[in-house]
């Protein structure tokens, strides 16, 4: 019911009317070495669907960041899983430097940048480029394939699959390695240099 709630409140942060499925999760998560991720973080957690999932698969001593920016929400998935959760998915980098992080092995990330405003887009995908290790993988889901050109010039490497069994169906992006520096990505008012 909060998910909901939070829907109809707040659609540009809250991407969608249910908690994403567990045909869903395991298409985010299916591909992950959980032996080598060790530093791990999660943008847009909600109701901790995919937070849990994370928990129940990575590697004892693995480290964990969560960020979702709903207080609500935050706040419900803090007392769930004893995680300090953070709030605003832009301060990845700053954050991952607090916590004395050099790269993400893995990032996943269930934001729905196609409502976000270009500039929190734009943001959040940049500080996911710098964060990610070069042998990182960073997973996303989304309602459409609006997303899937702006990954290809950040990233050499992008498989997409679509998962059906979810309400609605999504478009899972796997993304690896950087693609040839120098290239422009667009968000917003302004380019940005890759």
């Amino acid at each position: 019911m909060i998910f909901i709630k939070k829907f109809v409140t707040e659609p540009r942060t809250i991407g969608s009317v249910t908690p994403s499925s567990p045909q869903l999760v395991d298409s985010m998560l299916c591909n992950v070495d959980w032996k080598r991720a060790a530093r791990i973080a999660e943008l847009g957690a909600g109701t901790g669907v995919m937070t849990r999932a994370i928990i129940d698969r990575m590697a004892p001593g693995s480290e964990l960041l969560v960020f979702e920016i709903e207080k609500e929400l935050r706040d419900m998935l803090s007392r769930e899983t004893g995680l300090e959760i953070y709030d605003d998915a832009r301060r990845l980098p700053e954050v991952m430097s607090a916590r004395g992080i050099d790269k993400a092995d893995l990032i996943v990330s269930s934001l729905p940048f196609t409502v976000l405003p270009r500039e929190v887009t734009g943001a959040v995908v940049d500080g996911i480029s710098r964060c990610l290790a070069p042998d990182g993988i960073f997973v996303a889901f989304q309602y459409s394939l609006h997303m899937k050109g702006a990954f290809e010039k950040i990233f050499g490497n992008v498989d997409v699959r679509f998962v059906m069994m979810n309400i609605p169906p999504a478009f899972v992006y796997e993304c690896r390695g950087a693609a040839a520096p120098g290239r422009p990505v667009y968000f917003g008012a302004h380019f940005q240099n890759k």
